[in-house]
């Protein structure tokens, strides 16, 4: 059986929703192009972790509850992941020169009619 996903694409580059496993979570992908902007936003009950699998990232999560600002630089050469917890307002910023690659767990999969994203700036 093959399974046919569909290509979610805008100026910053794309994003495609891989695996999506009831209890489990999700995985998605996406790539940014240099200067790019994803995120800045945050979650009340999701978790999600990331992998910068190639290129060159840096991830701002600002504690909506205390204002405590962290900021980690994270580079394919040298993959690392980061969990993301609920009300944490996060971004993630291509800094390198190429498209930077990402791969994204979360542990709940994504639902438009009660989506637990809410835009707010880092």
């Amino acid at each position: 059986m093959i399974e046919k996903l569909q290509i979610h694409q805008d100026e910053r580059g794309k994003l495609i929703e891989i695996f999506k496993i009831p209890n489990i979570g999700q995985i998605f992908y996406s790539t940014t192009k240099p200067g790019f902007i994803r995120g800045n936003h945050y979650h009340t009950r999701k978790i999600e972790k990331f992998c910068v699998v190639e290129g060159k990232a840096k991830i701002k999560m600002r504690n909506r509850v205390t204002n405590e600002i962290k900021e980690y630089i994270m580079n394919g050469d040298n993959p690392e992941i980061i969990e993301i917890e609920p009300n944490w307002s996060h971004s993630i910023e291509n800094i390198g020169n190429n498209e930077m690659k990402l791969i994204v767990w979360s542990n709940e999969i994504f639902n438009s009619n009660d989506p637990d994203t809410f835009a707010e700036e880092v």
